[in-house]
């Protein structure tokens, strides 16, 4: 193989849209996956384009540029993507949820976004699928849905377009590291080397960080998710439900330390993040997920099965007439902080990452790789770099 400019490692929707960018830049660019493109939490999703679960300003920034660019990115990477901007709904329940929203909405200006406060027979004359007894709901105008295997693949396709090569079946054994200098990388065949190595390897970086002595602060997050056979109705948009009232603080504050889904935090309680309901264009309905740190403990539960198809029969209930053709789990790549890692790794050359996007990898990757990108070619970013660099927790 000749040696590339670039060795990425990952074949997830960050690891293609990153070799995409580099390649039409003219680089020599190599992606190593391990099993198939889009086989680990590009794949395992909602399939959801949400900027409002964005609660931090760098992270809504980020978000809000890549909801930009959805409607033509298909056409820039030859590939239909399956995108719709259908807006969203978050549903409100109680009053006290109507009290806590109404706030919520009114403070959506000042952070660049437009939400709607609608009551109860608003929002059922919108969202004709809405339970009767639901108290109103939000409305997101940003809201949408995508085909995340279709993005990733046309990625990929559009990567090998221009010159990139992507092998699969192909895992990372290791990092190479000479000095203060990561070279390479191994693997069963042997060792391949390059001038920059780009770790996009999602929930697994930390450990592939770890063979070169290196630490990367990402943790699993494991999420559950439900699809279910084509449905016979058309939901209009996609639906978000608030658990509970103590959930609330997702829509309006920063994740407090003992939120639910924290690690340290008891994992059987009622999930704190990421629930959704979205319709494809084959009318299956993709549901969930649910927040566990287990881990890469890919099972999949009874109760955590129960608690999202609860959650989402709660607001609609025609989902409950529908069959559930599968449940599985994918693993998000959490930092502590809830920003992704972007950038130089800490104490070492030659080593960018490109990982940490927890559930937001598809929201998030138009503009994340060209971030990495210009952080490879030291060309101007399209947002300031150092909210996600990852030198912020220290060096390793």
């Amino acid at each position: 193989m000749t040696r590339p400019d670039v060795l990425i490692v990952g074949g997830g929707v960050i690891g293609c849209a990153v070799a995409y960018e580099l390649a039409k830049q003219g680089l020599r660019v190599t992606l190593l996956e391990r099993a198939g493109l889009c086989a680990g939490a590009s794949g395992a999703n909602a399939a959801l384009i949400w900027p409002q679960a964005m609660h931090r300003d760098v992270a809504l920034d980020l978000t809000l540029a890549c909801a930009r660019l959805f409607p033509t990115l298909g056409e820039e990477l030859g590939a239909d993507i399956e995108y719709r901007r259908t807006g969203g709904m978050v549903a409100i329940e109680t009053d006290a949820q109507w009290a806590q929203m109404t706030e919520y909405v009114a403070g959506q200006p000042a952070v660049g976004l437009h939400a709607e406060l609608l009551d109860g027979a608003e929002a059922r004359r919108r969202e004709p699928l809405l339970a009767p007894d639901i108290r109103g709901a939000v409305f997101a105008e940003h809201g949408g849905t995508i085909n995340p295997f279709r993005l990733t693949l046309g990625y990929a396709h559009a990567a090998r377009v221009r010159g990139a090569t992507l092998v699969t079946g192909t895992e990372v054994l290791s990092l190479l590291r000479r000095g203060d200098r990561v070279t390479g990388v191994r693997t069963p065949t042997g060792d391949l080397e390059s001038e920059v190595v780009i770790l996009a390897g999602g929930a697994w970086s930390g450990p592939l960080a770890a063979t070169a002595n290196l630490r990367v602060p990402v943790t699993p997050r494991q999420g559950m998710m439900v699809v279910t056979e084509p449905a016979p109705f058309h939901l209009r948009h996609v639906l978000k439900p608030i658990k509970s009232d103590t959930d609330m603080w997702r829509f309006s504050q920063p994740w407090p330390p003992d939120a639910p889904g924290k690690p340290g935090y008891d994992p059987n309680l009622p999930p704190g993040k990421g629930m959704g309901v979205a319709q494809t264009v084959t009318r299956n309905l993709v549901i969930g997920s649910t927040s566990r740190f287990v881990g890469l403990d890919r099972s999949p539960t009874l109760a955590g099965i129960r608690y999202v198809l609860e959650s989402a029969r709660r607001i609609a209930p025609a989902i409950g007439q529908l069959r559930m053709l599968r449940a599985w789990a994918g693993f998000r790549p959490y930092t502590p902080d809830g920003l992704p890692l972007l950038g130089p790794a800490p104490g070492v050359d030659g080593l960018v990452l490109a990982t940490g996007h927890d559930g937001s990898g598809i929201g998030m990757s138009p503009v994340s790789a060209r971030l990495v990108a210009a952080a490879v070619t030291k060309a101007d970013p399209p947002l300031p770099l150092e909210p996600f660099d990852p030198r912020r927790f220290g060096d390793s």
